[in-house]
């Protein structure tokens, strides 16, 4: 995952690449060990699922996070009540605005979602009700400078979601004033997919960047970037080539300089080996060695430190 943020007075990145890890990637750890592990391993960024800090404690979670001294990049809170069920919606929505004051609390610029499933709705009842549900959070959220953003998923996750296309989440997002947090492992194929991103850019709060074996069977199964098949140097060329909002890529400064630097540059520079490997946008990777074990796999990603 990569912050696409560039907003004016935004964050900013010195000459480094930041690596943070996935929320999802120590989910059974408890949190203090889970904090311990990413000072050891000296990353700069991690993101937290709201089920662990909720599970610990609103006050011991915010005291945890301070004393390990670890920078947190977001929040993930999935939502999976039925549009039906009004009192599971309510509790989760609780949820969400506490994993919201954690965000605020310990510096993060934002939390990412899933649109819960669609049950018996079709997608437009089923976004109507969103929209409803979720506009006092997303106003709960912005006075408390804190982003939303909603995730495209597989649509073998439609417990988790009925967002299974970048145009769908895109489209919630629009109508319930959010971002999106683009995952590029579950839309990779979906057609007018570099159109759909220039128009929408605006929106990209979050990038996914992680890897496919074709022929897996098995979801999500993640691999790390550059072990299996899928065509992260050209998805992630197309992207950095449409530049930010308000700004183009040529205006960037180079990330080795100090100031600003375009956070999906430096993801594109963490998934492969360097600016080198953008410029191969046809180099696959060497069959499946020295890949992860895919359900121990840590998801890598840069982006712009608030500090």
């Amino acid at each position: 995952m990569t912050s696409a943020s560039n907003e004016p007075g935004g964050p900013t990145i010195g000459h480094q690449n930041l690596t943070c890890v996935s929320g999802m990637a120590a989910a059974a750890w408890p949190l203090p060990d889970e904090l311990a592990m990413y000072r050891r391993i000296d990353t700069d960024l991690a993101g937290l699922p709201s089920h662990k800090t909720a599970a610990f404690g609103h006050d011991r979670s915010i005291a945890e996070i301070a004393r390990s001294g670890v920078q947190i990049g977001y929040l993930v809170h999935p939502l999976t009540a039925d549009p039906a069920d009004d009192a599971g919606w309510a509790e989760q929505l609780d949820g969400l605005r506490a994993a919201v004051d954690i965000a605020a609390a310990v510096d993060a610029a934002r939390v990412y979602l899933t649109s819960g499933p669609s049950g018996g709705a079709s997608w437009e009842q089923a976004a109507e009700l969103f929209v409803g549900r979720l506009t006092p959070v997303v106003e709960y959220a912005g006075e408390r400078g804190i982003r939303l953003a909603v995730e495209n998923t597989l649509p073998v996750r439609c417990d988790l979601s009925f967002t299974h296309s970048v145009r769908d989440a895109m489209a919630l997002a629009r109508m319930s004033g959010m971002g999106l947090c683009l995952d590029f492992y579950c839309c990779w194929q979906e057609g007018g997919l570099a159109e759909r991103l220039r128009e929408g850019l605006d929106l990209v709060e979050l990038v996914q960047v992680s890897d496919f074996v074709v022929g897996t069977q098995t979801f999500p199964n993640r691999w790390v970037p550059g072990d299996a098949d899928l065509p992260i140097a050209r998805l992630l060329a197309e992207l950095l080539a449409l530049g930010t909002p308000g700004s183009s890529i040529s205006n960037w400064p180079d990330r080795r300089s100090s100031g600003r630097a375009p956070s999906l540059r430096c993801a594109a520079a963490s998934a492969g080996c360097g600016e080198s490997w953008l410029a191969e946008p046809d180099r696959r990777p060497d069959g499946n060695s020295g890949a992860a074990n895919p359900t121990q796999m840590t998801r890598r990603l840069l982006t712009p430190s608030k500090r």
